[in-house]
C-alpha cells in the first residue's frame, strides 16, 4: 500500500512540475480555432483575418477548422471535449449562450475558459436589390398581411441571428417563415439565388454583396448607422423600436492553464491591434470590441441568463 501511495505521489509531483514548464514553452506547435459554422459566414471571415494577423505575435501558425452542424452544437461539443492545453480553441459567439436553452446539449458556457472578445455587432435583415419593399415598415406591413409567407434565412436553428429574427417578429407582432442553413455564407447564397425572401445576418455577412448592389439592408438593428452605409437608417430611425446584436470572441476548453490563457489573450489582442487586421475589419463593416478574459466571462454568464428568459418568452 505504501509503495502504491509513493508511486501516486511521484506521478502527481511530476505532473505539477511539468505544468509550469509546459506553459512557459507554449506554444510549440500550431493552434487551431474551431468555427462551429460553414465557411463564408461572419465568424469565419472575422477569425480567418484575425488568425493571419495573430500568427506573428503567437510565434506559431493559427489554423481555422470549420465544424458545422446543429446550429453550432457540433463545433462546441468538439471544442468542449478537446485537450485543455491551449492548442484547440473555439469561437465563443452569442449562440454558445443560447443553444443550451433551445435544445439539450452536453455543454454550456461553463465548459469553456474565456480568452478574449473581438467583435460586437448589430444584426440586420438583408433582401435582394429587386425586392419590392423599400423601408422596414413596408416589409413589416407585408409580413402582417401575409403571416408566415416571408421566408427569412439564418445561419442555424437556435443560433444568434435566428433568435434575433424571432425576437424581432415577436416585438413587431408578425410571423416569418424561418429557414435554417449551416452558416451565414450558405444563407446569403440562398438569398442571392432567390430561394428565400430575406436573411438575418451580422456583418460582414452580405456586406460585399450590398456594396456590389446585389443586396439591400432592409432592417438595421443597431443604435447608430454604419459608417460604410451612412444613407441607410436604423430601425429606430424609421420608427421601429428594435436593436439587437452579437458578440464574437475566443474560448478554450475548461481546465486550460491560466498562464496559457494569458499568452493566447496577449497574442490575439496584439492581432486585434494590428493595422492590417483593423483595415480588414473596417472593410468588412465589423465593429471591433475588445473584452478581457474576465469581462468576456461575465458577458457569457449574463447572456446565458438573458437568453434563457428570452427563449422562454418567445416559445410562449
Amino acid at each position: 500500500m505504501m509503495k502504491r501511495m509513493f508511486c501516486v505521489l511521484v506521478v502527481l509531483v511530476a505532473f505539477i512540475a511539468a505544468a509550469p514548464a509546459q506553459s512557459a514553452t507554449f506554444p510549440e506547435k500550431e493552434v487551431q480555432i474551431i468555427i462551429p459554422w460553414a465557411p463564408g459566414g461572419a465568424t469565419d471571415l472575422i477569425f480567418r483575418a484575425l488568425a493571419v494577423s495573430t500568427e506573428k505575435y503567437l510565434g506559431q501558425a493559427v489554423v481555422i477548422v470549420n465544424k458545422a452542424g446543429g446550429g453550432g452544437a457540433v463545433g462546441y461539443v468538439e471544442g468542449s471535449k478537446a485537450k485543455p492545453d491551449g492548442y484547440t480553441l473555439v469561437t465563443a459567439v452569442t449562440p454558445l449562450t443560447i443553444l443550451p436553452h433551445n435544445v439539450k446539449t452536453s455543454f454550456t458556457y461553463k465548459d469553456f475558459e474565456p480568452v478574449i472578445n473581438v467583435v460586437r455587432d448589430p444584426a440586420m435583415f438583408l433582401v435582394r436589390s429587386d425586392a419590392p419593399w423599400k423601408t422596414t415598415k413596408e416589409f413589416l406591413e407585408q409580413a402582417k398581411k401575409n403571416p408566415g409567407m416571408i421566408s427569412v434565412g439564418n445561419s442555424g436553428a437556435g443560433g444568434g441571428v435566428h433568435l434575433i429574427a424571432m425576437a424581432f417578429e415577436k416585438a413587431m407582432g408578425v410571423k416569418f417563415n424561418h429557414i435554417p442553413f449551416s452558416g451565414g455564407g450558405p444563407s446569403v447564397t440562398a438569398l442571392l439565388g432567390g430561394h428565400i425572401n430575406a436573411v438575418s445576418v451580422s456583418p460582414p455577412e452580405g456586406i460585399s454583396q450590398v456594396q456590389a448592389g446585389k443586396l439591400r439592408i432592409m432592417a438595421l438593428f443597431s443604435e447608430g448607422r454604419f459608417d460604410m452605409f451612412p444613407d441607410i437608417p436604423t430601425c429606430k430611425e424609421q420608427g421601429v423600436n428594435f436593436a439587437m446584436g452579437q458578440w464574437r470572441g475566443l474560448a478554450a476548453p475548461k481546465g486550460t492553464p491560466a498562464a496559457v490563457i494569458q499568452k493566447l489573450h496577449d497574442a490575439f489582442k496584439k492581432g486585434m491591434e494590428d493595422a492590417g487586421f483593423k483595415k480588414n475589419a473596417k472593410d468588412m463593416a465589423v465593429n471591433l470590441s475588445y473584452m478581457s478574459s474576465g469581462d468576456l466571462g461575465k458577458t457569457m454568464a449574463a447572456d446565458h441568463e438573458f437568453y434563457g428568459i428570452l427563449v422562454r418568452e418567445i416559445k410562449k
